[in-house]
């Protein structure tokens, strides 16, 4: 009985890059002969440190003024007797301090929650014809600047962006009419490589060029 052997990875020829896929974007996005070059979310680390460290000095207030209600001791050192304090002048103002706390966590978790739906509903692509922006949380905006109408690729990086890797990148177009090219594109993992990928595709021939 012949014994079946795993296929083993062809790997591409040389001098031959390998294409990415779309993945999140839509393949159906793009057009006949069209290929992605890249395609990427700002990162993680431009929505998400605010949120959670927010949350965090919440919950440690939060854990304080119910300490206090409840008589934990010690509790957390220095804040739950801030909390004592407070309840000593009157039981229920304690218990206010303790549910405005509770609220604005609410609201912490409550930003948290719109910066990943941002962070996952956003999506910066540069195809051999277009670069586009995909964003929306319950609908869905998709922008675009055609490769031949780009004037110029704009990046800044502070330098805590440079220790992290990511920037801030703007497009120019033609003209300046498109929506895209006038906003600021936050959190752009390796910023200077996207700027990079997009001058050398302004540099190739149209696919489709005009017959005479």
């Amino acid at each position: 009985m012949a014994v079946a052997r795993p296929r083993r990875a062809v790997a591409p020829p040389l001098g031959r890059s390998v294409v990415p896929e779309a993945k999140l974007l839509r393949t159906a996005y793009l057009a006949d002969g069209e290929t992605m070059l890249r395609e990427t979310r700002a990162t993680g680390l431009f929505y998400f440190p605010g949120p959670i460290v927010v949350l965090l000095i919440l919950g440690l207030l939060d854990v304080s003024a119910y300490g206090s209600q409840q008589g934990w001791s010690p509790g957390v050192p220095g804040l739950t007797g801030a909390f004592d304090w407070v309840k000593g002048m009157s039981t229920t103002a304690g218990s206010y301090v303790f549910l405005f706390f509770l609220f604005v966590t609410l609201l912490a978790f409550l930003w948290l929650l719109i910066r990943y739906l941002r962070w996952i509903s956003t999506v910066y692509a540069v195809t051999t014809t277009r670069v586009i922006v995909q964003s929306g949380i319950f609908s869905r905006d998709f922008d675009e600047i055609p490769i031949q109408q780009i004037r110029g690729v704009d990046v800044h990086q502070t330098f805590g962006q440079r220790l992290l890797g990511y920037g801030t990148m703007w497009v120019s177009s033609e003209g300046g009419m498109s929506k895209i090219g006038n906003e600021a594109w936050y959190g752009i993992p390796k910023p200077f490589e996207f700027q990079r990928l997009v001058e050398n595709a302004t540099r190739r021939p149209p696919a489709n060029p005009p017959g005479p």
